[in-house]
This record gives structure tokens, C-alpha cells and sequence, in this order.
């Protein structure tokens, strides 16, 4: 008997410590993590062969914004689930994210309850 595969999610931060902090409570949880600390490198590993479930991108990022890095994931891979963080005040959704995005979390949020977030998100 095999057990399924941890469901795999792209974190894409650019504060170290918070970077950290997510990956480190996914993990316990059970998630298998792949972290990327700019929209570069979430780009980046959206167009490796790196098998990923969820996208978990903060929307303010210092080169590719998380909105692009989203729309690029989202065409790279149909399907994709995605869930953004802000630290700002919320703004509207891009049209072209509107039907993907699970969900946009303020900063700061509750870590213990972004398992349960992301579970909902890939309908777990």
C-alpha cells in the first residue's frame, strides 16, 4: 500500500524570514515545499518540469510582480491552483485572474490556519 504523493506547493516570498516561516509550517503539515525568493524564480520553476499543485505567491515581489508570475502559472499550467498574500490594502483582482485565484490572503495572517487554506484551495 503506497501513500499518495504530499501535495506540492510553489512559495514564491521575498521576505527571507517569512519565506521561512511559511515553508518551514507547510512542511509539518505535510506539504512538500519548493521556494522561490523573487517573481524570477517563481517564473523560473513554473517552467521547469517541477511538479507543482498550488501556487502561493505574495503580490508585491521586487522584479516580476505575483499577479504576473500568476498569470504566467496559470498558462503554463491550466489547472494550477493559486493563492496570493498582500501585505497592502486589497485592490481588485487583474480579469484574468479573477476566475483563478482561490484566494488572496492579508498579511499577517494566521499561519496555523494556511493548511486548511490550501487544502481547500486544491479541494483536499
Amino acid at each position: 500500500m503506497t501513500s499518495a504523493p504530499s501535495p506540492r506547493v510553489l512559495l514564491v516570498e521575498d521576505e527571507a524570514f517569512l519565506r521561512e516561516l511559511v515553508a518551514e509550517g507547510l512542511t509539518d503539515a505535510g506539504y512538500s515545499v519548493f521556494e522561490a525568493s523573487d517573481g524570477s524564480a517563481g517564473l523560473q520553476a513554473l517552467e521547469s518540469d517541477l511538479q507543482i499543485d498550488l501556487l502561493l505567491s505574495d503580490i508585491k515581489l521586487p522584479d516580476i510582480d505575483g499577479y504576473r508570475v500568476a498569470e504566467a502559472g496559470t498558462a503554463l499550467r491550466p489547472g494550477l491552483k493559486v493563492i496570493l498574500m498582500t501585505g497592502y490594502a486589497p485592490s481588485p483582482l487583474p480579469p484574468a485572474l479573477e476566475s483563478v485565484v482561490y484566494r488572496v490572503l492579508q498579511k499577517p495572517f494566521s499561519l496555523e490556519a494556511l493548511p486548511g487554506t490550501i487544502a481547500a484551495a486544491l479541494g483536499s
